[in-house]
């Protein structure tokens, strides 16, 4: 197996980590205790070919979860420290996740078209028509892992909604951030976000001006499971 690149290990062991708190099971951050349970286990890096154990996780196939993932959508963001020009998606402002590892999920064609993800789009910096909004999700819950086993996020799974009903995101990854679990490995602690695409027209939006949270953006809510379609996981060294 070739050596991971260190934003692969600790995504694999984020991974872990979130998975074993949804399963109420006990988390040891030692790469070599992890080996003796894992539950995610990279072939490779963890995004170009991986697969979860059947017993702890689901009935799914090496194959199905291979499918799942498109590293050549892979972005490093960790050495950009800020953006020169602005950026444009579904018509707002897309505030890139600087600072990051974005790992892709595999989307393409997964609902008919791809309008949503603005494949035909000319400019890397501006939107086209039916283009939907990027957004990020972050929970204190461990969710990220069954969004990656699942590849969607459920109103249902939601708790509080302090603004109305709805599957809770936010345009800024900071904001999200704010609300992401933390977790350790190799002396170092990372958080993981869910980066979506959310449809215009069927979002709600809390300005920061209404929800007064100091130093947080403007909260964005889907009214429906099918108005917020996740396509990336981004890992943060914190």
């Amino acid at each position: 197996m070739p050596k991971l690149s260190i934003e692969d290990e600790a995504l694999r062991v984020g991974i872990n980590y979130h998975m074993c708190r949804l399963k109420n099971e006990p988390f040891d951050p030692d790469p070599e205790a992890i080996a003796d349970f894992m539950i995610v286990q990279p072939r490779e890096l963890f995004f170009d070919v991986n697969t979860i154990k059947k017993a702890a996780v689901s009935k799914m196939s090496v194959q199905e979860i291979r499918a799942k993932h498109k590293p050549k959508f892979n972005y490093d963001f960790t050495k950009i420290l800020i953006d020169q020009q602005p950026f444009s998606r579904g018509g707002a402002l897309y505030t890139r996740p600087l600072g990051s590892m974005r790992y892709a999920l595999a989307v393409l064609d997964k609902y008919g078209d791809n309008v949503w993800l603005g494949t035909l789009r000319q400019s890397a910096n501006s939107s086209i028509d039916g283009e939907w909004s990027v957004a990020y999700h972050g929970t204190t819950d461990p969710r990220a892992a069954e969004i990656v086993r699942s590849g969607g996020l459920d109103l249902k799974e939601g708790k509080r909604f302090l603004f109305g009903h709805g599957i809770y995101c936010t345009p800024d990854p900071k904001t999200a951030l704010a609300y992401a679990s933390t977790y350790h490995y190799d002396g170092k602690t990372y958080k993981l976000i869910v980066q979506a695409r959310v449809d215009p027209s069927r979002r709600e939006i809390v300005p920061k001006s209404k929800h007064g949270v100091a130093n947080l953006d403007d909260y964005w809510i889907a009214k429906e499971n099918d108005a917020i379609r996740p396509y990336g996981i981004c890992v943060f060294p914190c």
